[in-house]
């Protein structure tokens, strides 16, 4: 899990961007260059991909030396991979739409499935 189990405590300070993305190819997804920017996530960069504790909800999340999520990399375009074993656990299909939300003070984006 790339955040503690507090996580449900700071999902009260999420910040809606009312911006949204959907998964392309069933594994990729594109971060706003707003959103990017915000976060300083430039390309060629390694984020973390995780799920949220108790959630079925992504967390994308500048890399850390001591993260134990999967590490992807940033493409020019702002693209990243989801891995495969968190496609599945969640069911993702290529298509679906997620709204993202910023927990600035960690530095990372929600991605909450649209229902």
């Amino acid at each position: 899990m790339l955040i503690s189990s507090n996580f449900k405590e700071k999902v009260k300070e999420l910040a809606d961007s009312n911006l949204m993305c959907s998964l392309k190819d069933k594994q990729h997804i594109t971060i706003p260059s707003s959103i990017r920017r915000k976060l300083n996530i430039l390309p060629g960069e390694e984020v973390a991909v995780g799920l949220a504790d108790g959630l079925k909800d992504l967390i994308i999340k500048k890399n850390s030396d001591h993260s134990l999520d999967n590490k992807m990399i940033v493409s020019e375009r702002g693209s990243i991979r989801i891995p495969t074993e968190l496609t599945r656990a969640l069911g993702l299909c290529k298509g679906d739409v997620f709204h993202i939300y910023l927990l600035i003070k960690d530095n990372c984006i929600l991605l909450k499935k649209e229902n």
